[in-house]
C-alpha cells in the first residue's frame, strides 16, 4: 500500500529536464533549403545568449560543408553581435549537402558552443530564358518581369523580378527554377512585361512570351539513345546491302 502511494505522488510531480540538455546559446542559420546546381545563395547565422550576451564577450564560429560545395567564409571572427553571414556555393551534381556550424560565445571566465546542422537539396533547375529589347533612345531600368505557370485551367504567377535594359539594346533574361512542387512532363510557362509600355518589349515586340518546359523527363533521354542506335544500325544495314553485288551480273 505504501509502495502504491510512493508512485502516485512520484507521478503528479513534474518532470525537470535534465541540465545537460539545457545550451544557453541559441544558434539558428537561415537561407534557401533548395538550390540549384552550381548556384550561390547567401545564409545568415545569428546566435542569441551565453556569456557573450551581456555585452563582455564576443561570438564566433566556424563551419565546414560535405561534398563539392564551398562555403565562404567558413569561420566568423570574434564580434560583439552575434549575425553573421556566409555565401554557399553548390556543387554541379544534384544531391544532398551538409552545413555543420560550431557556434561560440565566450566570455573572460566561461565560453560555451552549440553545433547546428542544416541540409540543403541541390537539383536541377528548369531554366527559362527570353530576350527583352529596349528600342528607345533611354536607358530603362526596374522593368517589371512577371513569371506564371498554367495549372489548373488557370495561370498563376510563380516569381517576379525587375530588370534593367539600356537604350536601343538587348538583355537575356535567365531564370533558374527549382520547381520541386512541379509534376513531371510538358508545361507552359509566359513571361509578362507591362502592356503599356511599348517600348520595352520581348523579341519580336510583344509584352507576352510563351514558352513549353519539360520537368523530370528523364525517361526521353533513353528514349533518344535507343533511337539513336536503332538508326546508326539501319545505315550499317543499309550500306552493306548497297555494298552486296547483285546475283547473276556478270564482270566484263
Amino acid at each position: 500500500m505504501l509502495l502504491l502511494v510512493a508512485c502516485l505522488l512520484l507521478s503528479a510531480v513534474p518532470m525537470v529536464q535534465a541540465a545537460d540538455d539545457y545550451n544557453p546559446l541559441h544558434a539558428e542559420l537561415t537561407g534557401p533549403m533548395v538550390v540549384s546546381a552550381g548556384e550561390k545563395q547567401m545564409y545568415v547565422l545569428t546566435m542569441v545568449g551565453g556569456p557573450a550576451e551581456v555585452g563582455q564577450g564576443n561570438y564566433s564560429y566556424t563551419a565546414k560543408v560535405t561534398g563539392d560545395a564551398v562555403l565562404s567564409p567558413s569561420s566568423g571572427s570574434p564580434k560583439t553581435t552575434g549575425r553573421f553571414y556566409m555565401n554557399l556555393t553548390a556543387p554541379e551534381e544534384t544531391g544532398t549537402v551538409t552545413i555543420t556550424v560550431t557556434c561560440k560565445s565566450a566570455g573572460s571566465l566561461q565560453s560555451v558552443t552549440n553545433v547546428i546542422v542544416y541540409k540543403v537539396k541541390v537539383v536541377e533547375p528548369v531554366v527559362i530564358k527570353a530576350t527583352i529589347q529596349n528600342t528607345g533612345n533611354v536607358n530603362v531600368t526596374d522593368v517589371p518581369v512577371t513569371l506564371q505557370l498554367y495549372q489548373d485551367d488557370a495561370w498563376t504567377t510563380f516569381y517576379e523580378t525587375t530588370v534593367d535594359v539600356g537604350a536601343g539594346k538587348t538583355t537575356t533574361f535567365w531564370y533558374n527554377w527549382t520547381a520541386l512542387d512541379l509534376g513531371s512532363g510538358e508545361h507552359k510557362v509566359r513571361l509578362l512585361l507591362d502592356a503599356n509600355n511599348t517600348i520595352v518589349t520581348f523579341e519580336g515586340g510583344s509584352s507576352v512570351y510563351e514558352t513549353t518546359i519539360y520537368n523530370d523527363m528523364s525517361g526521353y533521354g533513353t528514349i533518344n539513345t535507343i533511337m539513336w542506335l536503332l538508326i546508326i544500325v539501319m545505315v550499317v544495314i543499309l550500306f552493306f546491302l548497297w555494298r552486296r553485288p547483285v546475283k547473276g551480273k556478270k564482270k566484263r
